[in-house]
Formats: structure tokens, sequence, C-alpha cells
């Protein structure tokens, strides 16, 4: 999956859960990317949600809780070349 993402893209490695936290370049809103992403089926959840403040901007939780398919593997594609082509 990283290799689908710019290389300073950080991705957490959770101990649990079935949730991936991604920060990216911070360069990148991904509020903004959040409206291309829906457009092209491609689902995630900002990072500015979680927060009360105005942080996480360039960050985006993914959730990985889905069996893992060649159509799974193809938006992950997808959202890679999105945040690639935004930087």
């Amino acid at each position: 999956m990283i290799e689908y993402f710019p290389d300073n893209t950080k991705i957490s490695e959770p101990k649990g859960g079935f949730m991936l936290w991604l920060e990216l370049d911070k360069r990148i809103c991904t509020e903004d990317l959040y409206d291309l992403a829906v457009s092209q089926k491609v689902n995630f959840a900002p990072g500015r949600m979680f927060s009360q403040y105005n942080q996480y901007q360039n960050c985006m939780r993914l959730n990985y809780a889905l069996e893992w398919t060649d159509r799974v593997e193809s938006d992950l594609e997808k959202l890679g070349k999105m945040i690639k082509n935004r930087i």
C-alpha cells in the first residue's frame, strides 16, 4: 500500500482497531482532496474532523476493516495518484 503514496507519507502502525492514520505532506489539505476522492468513489475521513482546533489538515483516516480485494487495491492506488497530483 505504501508504494502508492508519496515518499514522505507517514502511516500509523496500530496495535489494534480498524483504522490507519496517514500524515501527508504539509502542502496537502485533505478537506480539499475529499471532494475529488468522493467523486471517484473513494472515501476517507479528513484529519481535521478529529480536532476541535485547526489541526491535522494534512492527515486522513482510512478504514481497513474491509476484505482486501482488487477494488480496494485499485482505490488505494487512485487515492495515492490524487495525492501525488496535488504536490
